[in-house]
């Protein structure tokens, strides 16, 4: 069925692109164009830079979530969508966390204080949960889908902008949080 999520285009395309980005920055390929990147964009530490680049933070994810959760299951009860949102979630905070480990990518400059979880570039946790709840609102609010995905990709600009993350982990991160979204919701049973 063309429905399916795992059968979908859109599917195929994003596993292929986020697949493509995986391969270049595994073997460098990445490098010159990060670089690049980075030079070319203005270093912006400014308090609209910061506090944009909150709303892409543990403290704003957290409770954001615990709120789309409780209104979506106040409103329509508990949903699969809402169960895939939270899998997808969940298992990619643990991927992300996992990747910039394994892969110790460096980042532009150091975030202030950082620890070891955090000192990694590759990919970029800010955007993952940007762009993660920017799907999900998209599929179940899908008026609202421009303002989540320029919310997301507003988020991935301030960590360039801030100089913390490479072009690459933002494009990784935009691509797998609604990657993740779609396995998840296959794996409960959503179709469409």
């Amino acid at each position: 069925m063309p429905d399916e999520p795992l059968k979908d285009w859109k599917f195929l395309l994003n596993t292929a692109l986020l697949a493509l980005v995986l391969t270049l920055q595994l073997v460098g390929a990445f490098k010159g164009i990060n670089e690049t990147v980075n030079s070319v964009i203005p270093l912006i530490e400014a308090p609209w830079t910061r506090f944009l680049t909150a709303l892409g933070s543990d403290y704003f994810f957290l409770p954001l979530l615990a709120l789309l959760v409780f209104f979506d299951w106040r409103k329509n009860g508990p949903s699969r969508k809402t169960l895939a949102f939270l899998i997808a979630a969940f298992m990619g905070l643990g991927i992300v966390a996992a990747m910039k480990v394994i892969l110790a990518e460096p980042r532009p400059r150091p975030l202030p204080g950082s620890d070891f979880l955090s000192s990694g570039a590759f990919p970029s946790g800010h955007t993952f949960r940007a762009a993660i709840i920017a799907t999900y609102v998209s599929d179940r609010w899908g008026k609202l889908a421009p303002l989540a995905w320029a919310y997301a990709i507003g988020i991935g600009l301030t960590r360039l902008l801030l100089h913390y993350h490479w072009l690459s982990d933002v494009l990784f991160s935009l691509l797998l949080a609604p990657w993740l979204y779609s396995v998840a919701k296959a794996a409960v049973g959503v179709r469409g």
